[in-house]
């Protein structure tokens, strides 16, 4: 009975060891784009929402994760957090990429509460894509935007007028949450990190295609959800 309980913590702590390894051996990017393919991957496997979100997303331009966004408000609000956005060419089907990105709001109004938000944002044309390569755009004000539709299909009656449509599920409480207004900006830094140079999200999107080994496994379970 004790050789197996020592067997047990044994094998307990090497697969943890393992585990910090591997995270050890990856950069601040890609674990960004990690936890980014567990929230699409949770995202896609939503019973009210899988069939849906999957054909719309292989109509998609392109695809925006943010896999933590932090809402806190408290009479004010705040809302911020980082993501990544790919784009596909509708031609080739050749994914760019990955961009990161930073979003921000302040906002005043009935707003009390904390919540982490994990969100998705399934771009459809060329507008859409063009506002995440200039960056530095407020969200709602140019482009249209609208909730993901839900099901187990896409309905017939849907018209996609919209650039974005938005998918999110969320811990905890909060009263006012809202993402017009929120202000999307390039994370400088860590693209300059990622690629080695500085480098916009122009560039990026139109020219980098994914071939970091993370990335693509990212891509990958993109294409699998589309299918």
């Amino acid at each position: 009975m004790k050789k197996n309980i020592i067997m047990l913590i044994l094998v307990m702590v090497f697969t943890l060891f393992i585990t910090s390894f591997v995270q050890a051996q990856l950069t601040n990017g890609e674990i960004k784009i990690n936890k980014c393919m567990a929230v699409l991957e949770k995202m896609a496997s939503r019973e009210d929402q899988a069939g849906a979100f999957s054909q719309l997303l292989a109509r998609a331009e392109g695809i925006v994760i943010y896999p933590r966004l932090v809402n806190i408000g408290l009479g004010w609000g705040a809302m911020f957090g980082d993501g990544v956005v790919l784009r596909k060419d509708m031609i080739t089907k050749e994914w760019y990429g990955p961009a990161f990105i930073e979003l921000k709001t302040a906002s005043v109004g009935l707003q009390i509460g904390i919540q982490e938000v994990s969100l998705v944002l399934v771009v459809m044309d060329d507008k859409g894509m063009e506002a995440f390569k200039s960056t530095d755009f407020e969200i709602g004000a140019d482009i249209s935007i609208a909730p993901g539709p839900l099901g187990d299909s896409l309905q017939t009656d849907i018209d996609f007028n919209d650039s974005i449509y938005t998918y999110s599920y969320s811990k905890g409480v909060y009263a006012g949450f809202a993402l017009k207004g929120s202000m999307i900006h390039a994370d400088v830094k860590a693209n300059k990190k990622f690629y080695g140079e500085s480098i916009t999200c122009r560039t990026i999107l139109n020219d980098k295609k994914v071939n970091n080994e993370v990335a693509l496994k990212l891509v990958q379970s993109i294409e699998q959800i589309s299918q």
